[in-house]
């Protein structure tokens, strides 16, 4: 007779039994109940402050000092061209008033395009972050969280200067590039830039009077 098996809990045509799984250790009270969607805050139920209405102005009177110089150029490169006909003797001859058309279009659009693209975008002030939309075809909704910012800049250019307008830069903690919020008042920005240093700084003080994990008490 062969030799039995030793263990008589197993027999030729039993499988071995898997050890049930080990469950991950779960930190007592801790409950993840599950939220409906329903109940989810949506950023279009915020009210939405628009940017200022001189913001608009200004997009168009730099659109315009630009448009102005590319037709100087477009136009001093007509002279070179009229002087010089052998330049562009085989070419077509409709390119120059393509080209002239092409540069009309542009201009014409880069002037109208911001009385479009301003008046959709919009910024909200809120106890613990800051929402930006912009776009008109694709369009964006960023979120700055206060506890997430490391620092804030104000940015004027000569042109934003001459109509009382300035933008805030928020840098996140980190490092990393700057989101930018344009098209604000002067006072505004300078406001907003104080409000947000102040709860950066009462946020860090809470961190720090918070006792860290972990941490034994002193007996006497």
């Amino acid at each position: 007779m062969g030799a039995e098996s030793s263990d008589p809990g197993l027999t030729e045509d039993s499988a071995p039994v898997e050890p049930d799984p080990v469950e991950p250790d779960v930190p007592a009270g801790f409950v993840n109940a599950e939220v409906p969607l329903d109940a989810l805050p949506g950023a279009e139920n915020v009210e939405w402050t628009p940017l200022h209405p001189r913001f608009a102005r200004r997009l168009q009177a730099g659109a315009l000092i630009r448009s102005i110089v590319f037709v100087g150029g477009g136009g001093a490169l007509h002279a070179v061209l009229a002087r010089n006909p052998d330049i562009l003797a085989e070419s077509p001859p409709w390119l120059p008033a393509f080209f002239w058309a092409v540069l009309g279009v542009f201009c014409v659009w880069s002037v109208v395009w911001p009385l479009i693209a301003v008046p959709r975008r919009g910024y909200v002030v809120r106890e613990k972050d800051l929402l930006y939309k912009s776009g008109v075809l694709w369009r964006s909704v960023q979120a700055f969280p206060f506890n997430r910012v490391q620092h804030t800049k104000l940015h004027s250019t000569p042109l934003d200067r001459r109509f009382d307008l300035a933008s805030l830069s928020v840098f996140p903690a980190g490092g990393g590039r700057g989101n930018r919020v344009p098209g604000l008042g002067r006072e505004t920005a300078e406001r907003l830039r104080v409000y947000i240093s102040d709860r950066i700084e009462s946020g860090a003080e809470t961190a720090g009077n918070e006792p860290s994990e972990g941490a034994g008490h002193s007996c006497q």
